[in-house]
Order: structure tokens, then C-alpha cells, then sequence
């Protein structure tokens, strides 16, 4: 049985899997509104908020492939970018249905697209995904158009790709850049506060998103020459390491910033993250599974597809622990001393841990992510039919 039919298999295993489980807490969000999450008053944001980053980043991640291929015309990976855009589109809807169920009333997100206030940076957000998602639909539409035309109209289709892409780059900066400002503008927040968060997401965003589609370039190939293959999955392995080592540099001037006044604000924080209660979450899930292991792959390991794979998908899972802490730190101090102690209630807290209604909503909306992917793969001509992809 080749890779890729165990691939389709085994991914809808999960898609069933998670779908099933995950279900009843679609059903409960629903139902009961917020009360069986684990966040308050005090403490609004959590997991799908965490999550809806996480998603969007390895959104804005895979779209930098596409633009490797119709953009700059990388040889290497010339045959991906029509698979590149399906992931892309995949994780935007997952993104969205996470962002979507956090708010109160998920309908009145539609109330930011029909009248934004341009003053707001979730304004802005909601322009700049409603253009992201058309400007994805199109591409990958001229993507596919191009291969069922030749002569003039080909290179016509070929020039509108090249247009799409280079719009698509300071967009994708925008939108994600944007989502790291939401936090960044927050004064109130210390631990968010500062210029430097929308390059942190960034930087996030084209690590997670390479490393999660050097997996999927891997299961469902798009090429059966194999040298052609090596060579894609070594370039994509040793970009996922360039970036890779870039979000380390950028994340531990970070904590060496914000640890070096260790006694309040940011650097109290900090110390909660790296030896408090979940530090598992930074040092095991995070640097062990997301970094060290996939250091070692991607330096010793260079020239092996499978292990580039493996690596990629590494840094593109445990990415949620990333997103986790940095959502859900700057929300652990009160902004006035005391006020916890003012009124005792179980939504009136500076604790937080994600229920299983959570997890079970989280898990669905990975299942409806696979199964776009899935299903995508299956009606569209994602593989190339008609030539390389210049």
C-alpha cells in the first residue's frame, strides 16, 4: 500500500475519530452558551482563542509556499502550490470556526465585515481576512485554470498568479502582523505590551506553517520522481530550520528581557511560564517536542524526507503550546491588587485550565480542517496534470 493511501486512511481515522468525540462539546457550546468553559470574567480568553492563532498562522505559513512557486518560481518546490493554497484555505476555515465559537454571539461576527469600525484593530481584522479568503479562492482557482489552458492564455493566467502572489506577501503581514497587534496595543497587558509581538507572530506563523505542509508535502507527494521529491523535501527542511532557529532567537530575547526584572509585571510572568505550575508546557511540549527534537532532524537528519517530515510536524503540533502561552499568561495578574478577593465566584478568577468541552470543541474543528483538506484533494486537480508549474 503506497504512503499516501496509508496517508488517506489513517487521516480519516482521525477525522472520524475527532469528529465524534469532539462533537458532543459542539453540542454543549451551543446548548449552554460558555458555562462549562474554563475562562470568566476576569479571565475571557483561552483555548479556541489560542487556538484560532495557532490556525491561522500555519494558514499564513502555507500561503508562503504558494508564493515560493508563483512568485519567485523555486524550482524546488514548483509543483506544490496549488496544495500549499488548499492548506492554507483549510486552516483559515479552521481559524475561523475557532474564533467564531469564542465569541458570545458567533453571528454578530458577520456585524465587523458589514460595518467595520476602521479605528479598531479588530476592524482592520475583519477586512483583512474577508480579503485574505477571496484572495485565496482566487488564486487557487487561476492555479488550477492555468493548467486546463495553453499559449497566450496560459501566460495571462500565469501574470494574474504572479499579481495575487505579490499582493498576497504585505497582506499576509498584514493580517497576522494584525493578530500580534491586537495583543500588542492591550497597555493594560505588560506582558503583551510592546513592538515586538506582531514579529513574534510572524516569525510563528511561517515556522509553524512550512514545518505543518513539509508533513503534508510528504504523505501526499506531489511528484513521483524521487529526486525531485528528495530535493523539495530537503529545501523544505532546511527552511523550516532557517525560520526555526530565527523564532529562537527572537524568542529567547524574549525571555531574557522579560525575565531580567524578575520580581513584577512581565518578568513575574515569565517566571510563572518557565517554572510555575504548567512549565511542562514551555520546557517538554514546546522546546523538547518542538524545538530540540526537531533541531536534531532537521542538522543530522538533512537529507531525509521522512525525518524532515516527522520534524515538521513536531514544530506545527506542539505550535499550540506556543500559542497557549502567550494568550493565556497576560491574563493571569490583576490589573487592581485585590480584586480577586473582592468577590468569590467560579467566573471571578485569574486561574484557568481548558475543560474537556474545550479540548472536545478543539479536536472538531481539527476534524473539519482535515476533512476540507481531504475532501479538497479529492474534487480538485491539486496534483500538477499539464506540465511543471512555472
Amino acid at each position: 500500500m503506497s504512503r499516501e493511501k496509508i496517508g488517506n486512511i489513517l487521516v480519516w481515522i482521525l477525522i472520524i475519530g475527532f469528529g465524534v468525540w469532539g462533537f458532543p462539546g459542539i453540542v454543549d457550546r451551543f446548548a449552554n452558551g460558555h458555562v462549562n468553559a474554563g475562562y470568566g470574567s476576569y479571565f475571557p480568553w483561552g483555548l479556541w482563542v489560542a487556538s484560532y492563532i495557532w490556525l491561522i498562522g500555519l494558514s499564513a505559513g502555507a500561503l508562503m509556499i504558494s508564493v515560493m512557486t508563483y512568485v519567485f518560481h523555486i524550482e524546488a518546490v514548483k509543483k506544490v502550490g496549488k496544495m500549499a493554497l488548499l492548506v492554507a484555505i483549510a486552516t483559515l476555515v479552521g481559524a475561523m470556526m475557532a474564533i467564531g465559537i469564542d465569541l458570545g454571539h458567533p453571528l454578530r461576527a458577520f456585524s465587523l465585515i458589514l460595518d467595520p469600525n476602521l479605528h479598531s484593530m479588530m476592524g482592520w481584522m475583519a477586512v483583512l481576512y474577508t480579503a485574505y479568503f477571496i484572495t485565496l479562492c482566487f488564486e487557487l482557482y487561476f492555479a488550477i485554470r492555468k493548467e486546463q489552458v495553453v499559449g497566450e492564455k496560459r501566460k495571462n493566467i500565469t501574470t494574474i498568479l504572479i499579481a495575487l502572489g505579490i499582493w498576497s506577501v504585505p497582506l499576509a503581514f498584514a493580517f497576522h502582523g494584525g493578530v500580534g497587534g491586537v495583543f500588542a496595543n492591550t497597555v493594560a497587558k505588560p506582558y503583551w505590551h510592546g513592538p515586538m509581538l506582531p514579529v513574534v507572530f510572524l516569525a510563528g506563523a511561517f515556522l509553524s506553517g512550512g514545518a505543518l505542509f513539509a508533513t503534508v508535502a510528504y504523505i501526499w507527494r506531489p511528484t513521483q520522481n524521487q529526486e525531485e521529491f528528495t530535493k523539495m523535501m530537503i529545501f523544505l527542511g532546511k527552511t523550516t530550520l532557517a525560520l526555526l532557529i530565527l523564532d529562537e532567537i527572537l524568542e529567547i530575547s524574549e525571555v531574557y528581557v522579560g525575565t531580567f526584572y524578575s520580581a513584577f509585571g512581565e518578568g513575574h510572568l515569565w517566571m510563572q511560564i518557565l517554572f510555575g505550575k504548567y512549565w511542562y508546557t514551555f520546557w517538554i511540549v514546546h522546546i523538547l517536542i518542538g524545538v530540540l527534537i526537531p533541531l536534531f532532524l532537521l542538522i543530522f537528519k538533512s537529507k531525509s524526507p521522512g525525518a524532515i517530515a516527522l520534524a515538521g510536524l513536531l514544530i506545527a503540533g506542539s505550535f499550540l503550546a506556543v500559542r497557549l502561552n502567550i494568550v493565556i499568561p497576560g491574563m493571569l495578574d490583576p490589573e487592581i491588587p485585590g480584586i480577586a478577593r473582592a468577590w468569590v465566584n467560579a467566573k471571578l478568577s485569574f486561574s484557568y485550565l481548558p475543560t474537556i468541552m474545550e479540548w472536545q470543541v478543539l479536536l472538531f474543528i481539527v476534524a473539519i480542517v482535515m476533512a476540507v483538506f481531504m475532501i479538497g484533494k479529492a474534487v480538485l486537480p491539486i496534483y500538477q496534470t499539464a506540465g511543471d508549474e512555472k
